[in-house]
């Protein structure tokens, strides 16, 4: 049902990882939710030309649903049909373009669970075989185009192009507007509370047919102090070719105002500002071969400055039309598919900061895989993938007074972070490499269950003895990798009478780990490490804005409080780490 931010992509600030749960909380409809076989919709369709021939090997392009731009390409067969299985519910565009016909491109094609939409496409040749007409059969009014053939004196053949209303060009799609408030809970403890994001406003617009603009603004729940702004623009995203360029400003509140004793070195409340500046570009090489690369730079402007660029690359390959295989190294891409709610969110990221010799760092996690994918029935996807994560000045979040983590601000490793006593370790560098298996089933429309098994490397806490003889008064001295297993699941479910759609899903780790394994695994699943529930609840629509779609949202994250590891501190105060905070956030979200 959502993105969640887990190490790989996090926010920061007023812990703006957990921005990302603005997709699961706001969205009308995810794509978590619609993965379920019971929830896709398909479009058939019969090709042919002005004379009612079938035309074989037209190629037929599907890009949709909304502003997600997940393109598919078929051809038709001998008949002149075509048909693309497994849509996500929602509004898609298509373009048909056959060897000299003139394209036809349709928008507004509504694609609804377990249902077929069925189209008829009639193509106009670009030349077609040219008549002669006497001259005086000529009309000369009119905005026809008309070019006149001279062969002689008395018989002009001439050749006029009419545009039927099926090559007129459609209308753009129309633009969306999102407000959305998101008010966080209340509460003194920082792990059973975050403060959640403010308010957001965006505006999605399309510019053409194939290009469109997305601006946002995201401001937190106590002001300016902690905002964004975001812009992306997007370019060819129906011919599979698309080009995404996005620029983000973040306002940071680092620290949220928390002064660290003197004693402690120079590390204090800090605030900065946040650029991301990101390009990627798809290619489809072939009709089984598809290429994305690009490149994201992360600059931070703080105490000191800090900046990291980062490469990105996956190579696709369609084995067969239920299997394919992915190679990706780099960063993890945003997702361009689900709702406005979902793209704000996963654009609206930044590193998660920490220190180190009391100067910013940005966590890094460059991440390598081999996948292959399977859809074994129309309900049922298998996916297994070997993988490496290289984690750099990686982030352990905590809770505790200042005395309980004085040791490590003496040597500047802390940054505290906005979420009450919370703070952020800098746990130095160290790599991961595992397995990964997970498989999804649809039961019903109304029903899906999702697994995932994997193994690799976390951080754990170096037992207390081993601890004081390791040499060093770093955080990255107290914690190493630890070589261990994960295991999560997920169900989904919609309620038909009122719509109510609840997501719960649990990620256990072993105890004693104080990050997750394969983080871009449980990110691929939507999950956060143990227990969760999401519950969004669409409201009747109001007449002061007409066509609204008004939904409220609750989300429970690690709801009973577990993997707490508490170690014992130099002067005695408890200190307690853990992968994920519990916290409850609720709100509403009106687009239109």
């Amino acid at each position: 049902m959502m993105k969640l931010t887990l190490p790989i992509r996090r926010q920061l600030g007023r812990q703006l990882s957990g921005c990302a749960l603005l997709a699961a909380m706001l969205a009308s409809s995810t794509a978590g939710f619609a993965a379920g076989g019971g929830n896709y919709g398909r479009v058939t369709g019969l090709v042919t030309d002005r004379l009612g021939n079938p035309l074989t090997g037209a190629s037929v392009v599907i890009a949709g649903p909304g502003i997600t731009r997940h393109v598919e390409r078929v051809l038709t067969d001998t008949h002149g049909r075509f048909a693309a299985e497994h849509l996500l519910p929602g509004r898609y565009s298509l373009r048909v373009a056959a060897t000299n016909q003139i394209p036809v491109l349709r928008n507004g094609i509504e694609v609804e669970p377990g249902q077929t939409s069925q189209l008829s496409v009639i193509l106009g040749a670009i030349l077609p075989a040219l008549r002669p007409e006497p001259a005086q059969a000529v009309v000369r009014s009119g905005d026809d185009w008309k070019w006149v053939l001279r062969t002689s004196a008395s018989v002009r053949p001439v050749l006029r192009f009419r545009a039927a209303p099926s090559d007129r060009k459609a209308p753009l799609e129309p633009s969306q507007k999102l407000i959305a408030m998101i008010p966080g809970s209340a509460g003194q403890d920082g792990l059973r509370s975050d403060s959640g994001t403010g308010s957001v406003l965006a505006y999605w617009r399309p510019l053409s047919d194939d290009a469109d603009l997305l601006v946002a603004s995201l401001v937190a729940a106590d002001g300016i102090a902690d905002s964004s702004l975001v812009t992306s623009f997007r370019h060819r995203a129906v011919n599979g070719n698309p080009q995404e360029l996005t620029l983000v400003v973040h306002q940071l509140s680092l620290s949220d105002g928390v002064q660290l004793p003197s004693r402690y070195g120079p590390a204090s409340a800090m605030s900065g500002q946040g650029v991301v500046i990101s390009y990627a570009q798809t290619r489809q090489l072939s009709s089984a071969l598809k290429l994305t690369s690009g490149v994201e730079v992360d600059y931070l402007n703080a105490s000191r400055n800090a900046a990291v660029a980062q490469p990105r690359a996956e190579l696709e390959y369609q084995v067969s039309q239920a299997g394919k295989v992915t190679v990706h190294y780099g960063t993890v891409a945003p997702s361009s598919d689900g709702t406005l709610a979902q793209r704000v969110d996963e654009l609206n990221t930044f590193p998660l900061i920490s220190l180190h010799n009391n100067a910013p760092r940005l966590e890094t996690v460059r991440h390598g895989e081999v996948a292959y994918s399977r859809r074994l029935s129309k309900k049922t996807e298998l996916e297994l993938a070997a993988y490496h994560d290289n984690f750099n000045d990686a982030v352990v979040r905590g809770f505790g007074e200042p005395g309980a983590w004085g040791q490590w601000a003496a040597a500047g490793d802390v940054l505290p972070n906005a979420t009450s006593n919370g703070v952020n370790f800098n746990a130095g560098n160290y790599g991961s490499s595992g397995l990964r298996a997970s498989v999804s089933q649809s039961l019903g429309r109304h029903l899906e269950v999702s697994a995932l098994y994997a193994n690799g490397d976390a951080l754990a806490v170096i037992p207390a003895v081993a601890r004081a003889k390791t040499p060093g008064n770093t955080f990255a001295a107290a914690v190493h990798p630890r070589r261990t297993e994960s295991a999560a699941a997920k169900i989904t479910a919609c309620v038909p009478a009122s719509k109510t759609k609840i997501v719960a899903s649990y990620a256990w780790l072993e105890s004693g780990s104080v990050t997750a394994v394969d983080p871009y695994g449980l990110e691929e699943l939507n999950v956060a490490p143990y227990l969760g529930v999401q519950i969004r609840q669409p409201l009747p629509s109001i007449s002061v804005i007409p066509g609204a779609h008004i939904e409220a949202v609750a989300d429970f994250r690690n709801l009973a409080g577990e993997g707490y590891v508490r170690i014992a501190s130099s002067s005695g105060e408890p200190l307690v780490l853990t992968p994920a905070y519990r916290s409850f956030r609720g709100g509403f979200s009106v687009q239109f």
